[in-house]
């Protein structure tokens, strides 16, 4: 069961510019962690992909966090593959958890197969979760 949703930013650091919520994601009962850098904004993420790829390890890592949601795809997530593969990382942080995102996340999608997880591609934090609407759509609730 999931209680715990960590936020990572492995594209764009869109989600750590000041108009972004989570209300939805507590109204169904679940808690939000935001990963170290997740929210440290666009300009700073672009610049560090090591940062997100330390975000995405950590998330791993972390036992209270049951299923990785990321923030929204973006254009660049590649970035993260040396610092993921450097001395097997990824395949040493990986534990039997949700993984979901779409768009650029894709890449991250593959890379988690390489290391042997199965992985979810569909909704993000910013595009489906934080929609606009009034309410969910039925697919993403």
């Amino acid at each position: 069961m999931v209680k715990t949703v960590g936020i990572v930013s492995l594209s764009s650091g869109v989600l750590g510019e000041s108009f972004v919520g989570e209300e939805r994601l507590h109204a169904l009962g679940l808690s939000v962690k935001y990963m170290p850098h997740a929210k440290m904004g666009m300009a700073y993420l672009r610049a560090h992909p090591e940062a997100r790829a330390a975000d995405l390890l950590a998330a791993f890592r972390d036992p209270e966090v049951d299923m990785i949601l990321c923030a929204i795809g973006g254009d660049d997530t590649y970035k993260l593959a040396s610092y993921l593969f450097e001395n097997d990382a990824l395949q040493k942080a990986v534990t039997d958890k949700i993984f979901l995102g779409f768009s650029d996340t894709t890449v991250n999608h593959f890379m988690l197969h390489k290391v042997g997880l199965p992985t979810f591609y569909g909704q993000a934090f910013l595009p489906d979760v934080c929609e606009i609407g009034a309410d969910m759509l039925p697919y993403t609730r």
